[in-house]
């Protein structure tokens, strides 16, 4: 992985203040004690869940997985990065009625496994879900089977889905009380969907250690001082763009990641998630004609000959000369490249990540990435990068409106 800046002169553009190298020894204290990476040192345990996972796996045809946010949207972010990917696995986040009705009461609960996640063991969405399911296993007389087909991730204390998960002698695996939702991919959250998918945890866990072994933040805390720091101070937004579908969702798992930690008092900075090409048929004229108040990542990588061949004699018929004896890739690179350097020949203060191919180890060092340089913009806007009070006002509404 390579990150490369452009059109920013960092001993120019950046007027730090007296006290940047005590907030970057925090950030670097902070960084490596975090127990949301730390975790990937301990092959043990994670040994110790893929034997499980694996075990869990056995005489099930499909597999659907409860939780939301943080407990969804990481391990969607993995799985996704498959060519081809899955179809045996569901995932419910958002609790539309009519579509969870829909799609679960198509499964043959003897053959599907359950997985139910949440930190806390008492998200309302992720309770609503199971206790759906376990009212139709009730109506259908196979209590038995559900429970012996569920495994729940949870932190292991007093709370309805832990009570729930040990009354009713369902697989139990924890989920960490010192990592938090968003931050918690690496972690039994993530790996069990992504064991299940077929994907080599052991690389994902590795491509952290490459990160964290490197020792360097330097690029990390460059990116987050353009936030608090650019004598220009008129970047708002946080624009990441990516190309490879297999990155859909980890933009949606960036985006939550970034917004709940850095959203606070007041301050931060707004995330925006594009993807090309098709958000240069849609995004891509606000960026480069609208306000100067974004700044923008390119996440790239090499397309060049690959795909499926474009008919050279048709494009020849119709004069679309660019286009013979070309695959697919090397349109989608073309395109890449181009709006890139559009950004840059207009002046625009842009950063490129470059990554040769999105594989376990690559999604493993640029989700680990994201985390660090969040986790430096939060320190230096002064803001806790670990909680969201904003949102809680909200379930207290939701209960009493229920009431």
């Amino acid at each position: 992985m390579k990150i490369n800046f452009t059109n920013i002169n960092f001993d120019n553009d950046i007027k730090v203040d007296s006290d940047i190298a005590d907030l970057n020894l925090k950030i670097k204290n902070v960084c490596s004690n975090l127990p949301a990476l730390k975790i990937t040192e301990n092959s043990d345990l994670l040994n110790l869940t893929i034997e499980k996972t694996e075990s869990f796996k056995k005489n099930k045809t499909k597999f659907v997985v409860f939780g939301t946010g943080g407990s969804n949207l990481g391990a969607r972010a993995l799985i996704n990065i498959l060519v081809d990917q899955p179809n045996n696995i569901l995932f419910f986040d958002n609790i539309d009625p009519l579509f969870f009705q829909n799609q679960i009461l198509k499964l043959d609960f003897e053959t599907t496994g359950f997985i139910v996640i949440s930190k806390s063991g008492s998200t309302p969405e992720t309770l609503s879900q199971l206790g759906s399911i376990v009212n139709i296993a009730n109506e259908k007389n196979i209590s038995n089977i559900l429970n012996q087909n569920m495994m729940v991730i949870t932190e292991f204390k007093d709370s309805p889905l832990f009570n729930i998960a040990k009354k009713n002698n369902c697989l139990l695996l924890e989920h960490q009380n010192d990592i938090g939702g968003r931050y918690s991919v690496f972690s039994n959250v993530g790996m069990v969907p992504a064991i299940i998918a077929g994907l080599n945890v052991i690389k994902i866990h590795e491509g952290v250690n490459k990160v964290l072994s490197q020792n360097d933040l330097s690029n990390s805390l460059k990116f987050a001082q353009m936030f608090k720091y650019s004598i220009f101070n008129n970047f708002s937004s946080n624009v990441l763009m990516t190309y490879s579908d297999g990155l859909n969702y980890f933009g949606k798992w960036y985006l939550q990641l970034w917004a709940e930690s850095i959203g606070k008092q007041n301050r931060g900075v707004t995330a925006l998630h594009a993807t090309g090409t098709t958000d240069q048929h849609s995004q891509l004229q606000l960026y480069l004609d609208g306000p100067k108040d974004k700044f923008f990542t390119f996440i790239k990588s090499n397309y060049r000959n690959k795909g499926l061949t474009i008919d050279s004699q048709l494009m020849e018929t119709e004069s679309v000369d660019y286009l013979v004896n070309k695959k697919m890739g090397d349109l989608m690179h073309a395109e890449q490249d181009a709006t890139i350097d559009t950004f840059k020949l207009n002046g625009f203060k842009i950063r490129e990540i470059s990554i040769e191919t999105i594989d376990e180890e690559g999604i493993g060092m640029l989700m680990a990435n994201s985390i660090i340089e969040t986790i430096a913009a939060c320190i230096y806007f002064d803001v806790d990068p670990f909680d969201q009070p904003a949102v809680e006002q909200g379930k207290i509404l939701t209960k009493k409106y229920l009431s």
